[in-house]
């Protein structure tokens, strides 16, 4: 199956070496600049769906120049999505939508570390990989450009995904960092609603949420950045200039974090994200790595190849009335980290862990279909000093860590294969039956499963540093 008729009309893809039918930059939508996306209904003649979309423009970063991804493709005209088929399909088969992560400013699609060839083959599954605007172009002020397309591309797979093969009511949502948001996004949303019902957040980064008045700030930086009193002023910009005024603003923003990220504006997105998120009743998963900040605080200069009175410094400069105790509690819990392994350790419980758990304590407790999971296996590259960090665990849900280009982080151990398995066994069986296959979680138990090799689970009730950790922040 290559050439599907679906209600937009006839698509033609390609079949892999690997056997799967792959349709490449599928347009799902169109938007002018600063307006909102209008999904596609139709087109005319068949569909040559066998090249990668363009990507959302962006600027260069080392992020990017360490995945090796490629800027020629960049164009503002970039809602596109890619989707792969199992060809020996018999009946209509769970859907999974990844949404990419990037800060909500960079990355895309066009990525090896995204491939879901793999995926579909292990689970007779539809895997659909989108695309959606990034910074200025998709986040400006209050505007939320970025999740309306992230809502059209599940409009699009609502009407046409059976064409395919796909099951239009058993979608899976999962997405990494600020892909992972847009998942918490998007359950609070009521744009979203019947969309789709499994939910799968890998690292998301909730502390880039906004509220209104923190956009309208930002909005003002950009403004002043590009020279301009109004965004209407902005129209005849090139798209150079629009990213010359976005580089120019991240550098004076306090929060750069935040200066491109969904807004909570009551209208797209609730006034409270998380608590109307953790009030949606579809199935969730949510998780983060054991090492989250370590690779943001490699690539810091400032932050890298601390002493101990350096490290206590930077402590009191981000936890000026805790410092000292925040100290002593992490040497407690982790004797054999470095003065620079501690410090990104409190930042990983304070930017990721934190945010998660207080997700997890706004689920309602009738809710007994939350799962929640920490990714722990340690990259042995840079002799281990990346640890289980940000973004590690992509290739293992996708379960392509035998991509060449992914070994920049995993290596090319051909046990890596093991983990990715079953980290991606648990998301198809999320789809499939309602379930990853461990124990829910709860605030009493607080089951968590510890993906690493092997897999085990931690509870609350086990004596570990994880949980004098959790105590600490979240009776604070």
């Amino acid at each position: 199956m290559t050439l599907v008729s679906t209600p937009c009309g006839e698509i033609r893809g390609t079949k892999s070496s690997a056997g799967v039918c792959v349709y490449q930059g599928i347009r799902f939508a169109s938007a002018e600049r600063f307006r909102a996306p209008t999904v596609v209904t139709s087109w005319t003649g068949i569909y040559e769906a066998n090249l990668i979309g363009p990507e959302c423009p962006q600027t260069e970063s080392q992020l990017r120049s360490l995945l090796n991804a490629d800027n020629s493709g960049q164009n503002e005209d970039c809602l596109f999505l890619n989707i792969t088929v199992p060809s020996a399909s018999t009946s209509l088969s769970p859907v999974y939508v990844w949404i990419h992560g990037g800060g909500f400013t960079n990355i895309t699609p066009p990525l090896s570390w995204n491939d879901s060839q793999q995926l579909s083959l292990d689970g007779d599954a539809i895997v659909v990989t989108i695309s959606y605007r990034l910074g200025a172009f998709g986040f400006l002020g209050n505007l939320n450009l970025g999740i309306l397309d992230q809502i059209a591309a599940l409009q699009w797979i609502q009407s046409n995904i059976e064409s395919f093969g796909g099951n239009p009511n058993n979608v899976t949502i999962f997405g990494q960092s600020a892909g992972g948001c847009s998942v918490i996004a998007l359950m609070s949303s009521p744009l979203s609603t019947n969309l789709f019902a499994h939910a799968w957040a890998m690292s998301p980064s909730l502390g880039q949420l906004r509220t209104k008045e923190f956009a309208a700030q930002a909005l003002e930086l950009f403004l002043k950045a590009a020279d301009v009193s109004d965004i209407s002023h902005l129209e005849t910009f090139t798209t150079q200039e629009i990213l010359q005024a976005q580089d120019t603003m991240l550098l004076d923003i306090a929060n750069w974090n935040q200066g491109f990220s969904p807004t909570a504006d009551g209208t797209i997105l609730p006034l409270d994200i998380v608590s109307a998120a953790g009030a949606n009743p579809v199935d969730l998963v949510i998780g983060t790595t054991r090492d989250e900040s370590r690779i943001f605080n490699l690539l810091n200069p400032a932050l890298n190849n601390l002493d101990q009175d350096q490290a206590i410094a930077v402590l009191r400069a981000n936890h000026p009335l805790r410092a000292d105790a925040i100290w002593s509690l992490y040497n407690t819990c982790y004797p054999a980290y470095t003065p620079t392994q501690i410090v990104a350790a409190v930042d990983t419980d304070t930017h990721f862990k934190l945010h998660m758990w207080k997700m997890l304590k706004s689920r309602p407790a009738t809710l007994t279909n939350t799962w929640s999971y920490m990714f722990s296996w340690a990259s042995p590259i840079f002799d281990g000093a990346l640890g289980a960090s940000h973004g590690i665990d992509i290739p293992f849900i996708l379960n392509n860590t035998s991509l060449p280009q992914v070994h920049v982080y995993t290596s090319n151990d051909p046990s890596n294969g093991v983990l990715g398995t079953e980290m991606s066994r648990d998301l198809l069986n999320l789809g499939l039956m309602g379930d990853p296959s461990w124990q829910p979680y709860d605030q009493s138990k607080r089951a968590t499963k510890i993906f690493d090799m092997p897999c085990t689970m931690s509870h609350s009730q086990v004596q570990s540093p994880d949980n004098l950790v959790y105590d600490f922040w979240m009776n604070s």
